[in-house]
């Protein structure tokens, strides 16, 4: 009996497997350090609980508009006209779902077709090609490079689009790297779009985690592509709320229709005790973000500092998210190392998970999340001085 191609063709999250062995070392009772995985160490908003709260203790507990409560999309909505510059933004066209990884999914089963490729920058997130693969699509790298700070430039998407590409994937703030497009870059990049009729799925998850070198700016809010855009974003990652499971996106019609129409038969609506407390979250929280964010500028600060002590290694400051991408390359070149099993090895010998470049198709480079705190940030960075020394010596 044959389990389906796509997705077996499909590979598992390297990340989530790192972070799985670390927790399993670590309820053995051993000593693990996990600079891997990302997600905030912060609590989510009280704000944010106590609406969870009531939601549950006033019974709103059950079903949901597909889309999402209607309040919640207004909420999103009004964020994205008023900050994003999103101006055809409405609680009509914008979609909650259980997370901003499902709205991608959402996307990509309402757009993808046999014979489609999809377009990712490299490096990327972990699950943007195994999402495409499993709908159906053909998922195709274009190579950025450490010395234009792994940014996508004109040049190379207009060499990379074709009559088969359905969309493009734009990531900023961007995991791994933490780099982000300023609004000329974007241009240049919409520039190149305006004259293809392909889709382009940007994802601002990370958005309102920048440490102010450069301003963040919505693809959505560029008329020339506007009502092609689809804008990906949640709660996760700012508002502390991973386990809440809520992201939304705005796109135009009629891809909306299709986008609801898969969430319709998948989940339903996301959970109705979740949507109060996101709802809480972005009309309530913008102070607890404030002070989230400003920790993460200061553990940046010290993350690449530490970093910058150890011979042999390079890496791009991040502008925002909680990220740091090292080369590692010039230290593993003279054993038979790639930058996957220096991470297991690392995790044997220093009891320190990180994840390696090859899960966002960067052989030679780990990343680094400095989403944990100073104590926990220096002693990591000790193990992987240490671990780096022994393995390369």
């Amino acid at each position: 009996m044959k389990f389906s191609s796509s997705v077996l063709a499909a590979s598992e999250s390297q990340t989530l497997a790192i972070a799985a062995k670390a927790k399993v070392m670590q309820n053995q009772g051993i000593d693990v350090i996990s600079l891997s995985t990302g997600e905030p160490d912060f609590p989510t908003p009280t704000v944010a609980k106590n609406a969870g709260i009531e939601a549950i203790e006033s019974n709103f507990t059950h079903y949901t508009h597909v889309n999402g409560i209607l309040d919640l999309r207004k909420a999103v909505a009004e964020r994205f006209k008023t900050i994003n510059g999103i101006i055809e933004a409405s609680a009509e066209n914008v979609l909650i779902s259980t997370g901003a990884k499902q709205s991608i999914f959402n996307t990509l089963l309402a757009l993808c077709n046999s014979g489609d490729t999809i377009l990712i920058p490299s490096p990327y997130w972990v699950s943007y090609p195994a999402m495409v693969t499993m709908c159906g699509a053909t998922p195709v790298f274009m190579k950025t490079t450490f010395e234009n700070r792994f940014l996508l430039t004109p040049e190379t998407l207009r060499k990379s689009l074709t009559p088969t590409t359905k969309a493009v994937f734009i990531n900023s703030p961007s995991n791994p790297t933490g780099t982000m497009y300023s609004k000329e870059q974007l241009q240049s990049l919409v520039d190149v779009l305006k004259d293809y009729s392909c889709y382009i799925i940007t994802d601002e998850i990370y958005e309102r985690i920048n440490f102010g070198t450069i301003e963040h700016c919505s693809l959505g809010s560029f008329p020339e592509i506007a009502n092609r855009v689809i804008t990906i974003n949640g709660v996760s990652k700012a508002y502390a709320m991973t386990g809440w499971r809520i992201g939304f996106l705005h796109t135009q019609q009629p891809l909306f229709k299709e986008i609801a129409k898969v969430q319709g038969q998948v989940t339903s609506n996301p959970t109705s005790i979740s949507q109060k407390a996101a709802l809480a979250a972005l009309l309530f929280a913008d102070e607890d973000v404030r002070l989230m964010n400003s920790s993460f500028k200061n553990r940046s600060e010290l993350i690449c500092s530490l970093l910058k002590s150890i011979i042999g290694i390079t890496f791009v400051k991040p502008d925002g998210a909680f990220y740091v991408f090292v080369n590692i390359s010039e230290r593993l070149k003279n054993t038979s190392f790639n930058s996957a099993q220096f991470c297991e090895s690392l995790l044997e010998i220093e009891n320190l998970a990180i994840t390696p470049g090859e899960a966002f198709g960067l052989d030679g480079y780990v990343r680094f999340s400095f989403a944990a705190s100073d104590e926990i940030i220096r002693s990591g960075i000790d193990r992987f001085k240490s671990g780096l020394e022994r393995i390369s010596s």
